[in-house]
């Protein structure tokens, strides 16, 4: 009886203990945005998003958000998350890419522009571009506070980037931006994607999720969580071995 008991103490314990569990996420939706003075550049379409300064001096930033709606189970806790992007092409040696909090709401358009898709195409109407994060495809539309996008000025994440292929964000602060997306889902609008744009000719190409439906590798956020054990397995537990100690 006693063997027959710690077999079933021992069922109860595997089944209560928390287990680490992954959820990947694709993009809900991303875009890449070009230095203008009027605004007029947008790829909301394309298969690349581009970070950092290219050989003309002009800065290429790009925004991804992710849809957490149903992600994790409720009551799970969330231990670490990753947002992985692809490098598919990138000059200049090393050079760091920062995810910043995106601090308004934006729109990915259908401007796509033709290959290598480093200059953009004429925006239209719910594209976002440098001065505006919701095009009206006539020259205007909702404007960012900023030019260029408003997002946190402390980067959420930074990596080095060099040769081409899959890198990889995670942090403390990345991690407290998606509990807070979690917690508030009206706040949730993505990251910002800024490369170094102190040096001319830095920009880097990752592709988007347009891109990784097309054979690329697009964007991507792989949340870590423990499942809580479940009330009606830990009270079985209890009660086997309140059993258990009497019998002694």
């Amino acid at each position: 009886m006693r063997k027959v008991l710690g077999i079933v103490v021992s069922a109860g314990l595997a089944s209560t203990a928390a287990s680490a569990d992954f959820v990947s996420l694709s993009a809900s939706r991303d875009a890449a945005i070009y230095e203008s003075p009027d605004g007029s550049l947008a790829n909301g379409a394309g298969r690349y998003l581009f970070a950092g300064k290219n050989n003309q001096n002009r800065a290429r930033r790009s925004l991804v958000r992710f849809d957490f709606a149903g992600a994790v189970p409720e009551g799970a806790t969330i231990t670490s998350v990753r947002l992985e992007l692809n490098l598919s092409q990138g000059a200049g040696g090393a050079s760091s890419v920062s995810l910043h909090r995106a601090l308004a709401g934006w729109s990915a358009g259908a401007s796509d522009p033709e290959d290598p898709e480093g200059s953009g195409t004429v925006a239209g109407a719910g594209d976002a571009t440098w001065l505006f994060s919701n095009a009206d495809g006539g020259g205007g539309g909702a404007a960012w506070q900023n030019a260029g996008g408003d997002f946190a000025g402390a980067a959420s994440a930074t990596t080095l980037t060099s040769a081409v292929g899959v890198y990889a964000w995670s942090s403390e602060l990345l991690l407290q931006d998606v509990l807070g997306f979690l917690a508030d889902p009206a706040a949730n609008h993505g990251w910002f994607i800024l490369g170094d744009e102190s040096t001319i000719g830095s920009a880097r190409r990752f592709d988007s999720s347009e891109g990784g439906a097309l054979g690329g590798i697009g964007p991507r956020l792989v949340i870590e969580y423990t499942q809580v054990p479940a009330p009606g397995a830990m009270a079985l537990l209890t009660c086997l071995g309140f059993m258990h100690r009497r019998r002694r």
